[in-house]
């Protein structure tokens, strides 16, 4: 009998691999997904954040943002408290091509919430933020 860690990790890697597989479908990568949903609706944000937002590492952070830069897809500006940091901003082609790509996996997600119901979406998303600030205190102790 599988234990409660065991059958968390279970899902959760399934979810993750869902998501990777509807990535190689289209013939992107799971990180560069993660890091066009974190730039959807953000009007620009560092590396660090997209990091924090993501779960990413710096270095992959670093190398997704490099090719969608040198495809024309975001644009790099001098961040407004420290200018050596970088905002990342998606350009109209970023925009664009993000929207593209992810209209048909946002329609999904939207047809599967409604199929869960308000209710049970809602429950989901507190029960992983509750998770996730439990677990983020508990990792604190260790440091």
């Amino acid at each position: 009998m599988p234990t409660d860690e065991q059958k968390l990790w279970g899902v959760w890697g399934q979810a993750n691999g869902i998501y990777s597989s509807w990535a190689a479908s289209k013939g992107i990568n799971y990180y560069l997904l993660f890091v066009l949903y974190a730039l959807e609706g953000q009007k620009a944000m560092t590396q660090k954040k997209i990091c924090i937002c993501t779960g990413l590492t710096k270095q992959t952070v670093n190398s997704v943002v490099r090719s969608l830069k040198e495809d024309g897809y975001i644009e790099l500006a001098p961040g407004c408290e420290d200018r050596r940091e970088k905002q990342v901003a998606l350009t109209d082609k970023g925009i664009a091509y993000s929207n593209n790509l992810l209209a048909s996996l946002r329609e999904m997600e939207r047809r599967v919430l409604q199929i869960m119901g308000n209710d049970r979406a809602q429950q989901m998303v507190d029960n992983i933020t509750l998770y996730n600030t439990l677990l983020e205190k508990e990792m604190e102790k260790e440091v």
